[in-house]
């Protein structure tokens, strides 16, 4: 149905509760499979360059003992709702590393600038220039890339989601015309113009 949560994302809701608040709202196996998604989490954040494959074997392996033995196929499902819940933490850590690099680079300029070493304050603006992309031009955005929306008018009532054709419309029509007019004649009252 299309309304209806899946369970990762009712587990979602609750990931971060502690499992007195979250046992009010979860069932048993989705209590356990929160807590495997925690230590996954706790696994992704320590290490954020695993494998996703390393990921399964890790879950397979019951996460070191902390939780049940999973399928292979029941693995893969928690390490796909893993990264949607939590994103791509791999993309974090490159990121986290260019900080780092750059934050090294300039402890270094300004260690070579005390000690008057050209070379050295040249090679660190040399990379600070390198992972900032500072010595690029900005990517201009290419308009050419962007079309306006298509849209084509229809009379087809199926395209609307959750919305069924009524049959014999226009009997459905009739009926509803003769139904208002009917009560807009029973309803209605001269108007008499007071002297």
């Amino acid at each position: 149905m299309a309304g209806e949560l899946s369970v990762y994302e009712i587990i979602e809701k609750h990931l971060f509760e502690s499992k007195e608040i979250a046992v009010s709202s979860l069932t048993l196996k989705q209590l356990e499979i929160k807590e495997r998604l925690m230590l996954c989490v706790s696994k992704r954040i320590q290490n954020p360059l695993m494998l996703d494959s390393e990921m399964v074997r890790y879950l397979m392996n019951g996460c070191g003992g902390s939780c049940p033995v999973v399928s292979q196929t029941q693995a893969y499902r928690d390490v796909a709702a893993l990264t949607k819940i939590v994103g791509n933490i791999q993309l974090a850590s490159k990121a986290w590393y260019r900080y780092m690099i750059v934050e090294g680079a300039k402890e270094g300029y300004e260690v070579a600038k005390t000690q008057k070493d050209s070379k050295g304050m040249a090679a660190n603006l040399d990379k600070i220039g390198k992972y900032t992309r500072a010595d690029k031009d900005d990517d201009a955005f290419d308009w050419e890339q962007m079309f306006p929306p298509s849209f084509e008018p229809s009379d087809d009532i199926t395209l609307l989601d959750g919305i069924q054709p009524i049959e014999n419309l226009e009997d459905e029509r009739k009926n509803f015309r003769a139904l208002f007019k009917g009560n807009l004649l029973k309803n209605a009252e001269d108007i008499i113009p007071e002297k």
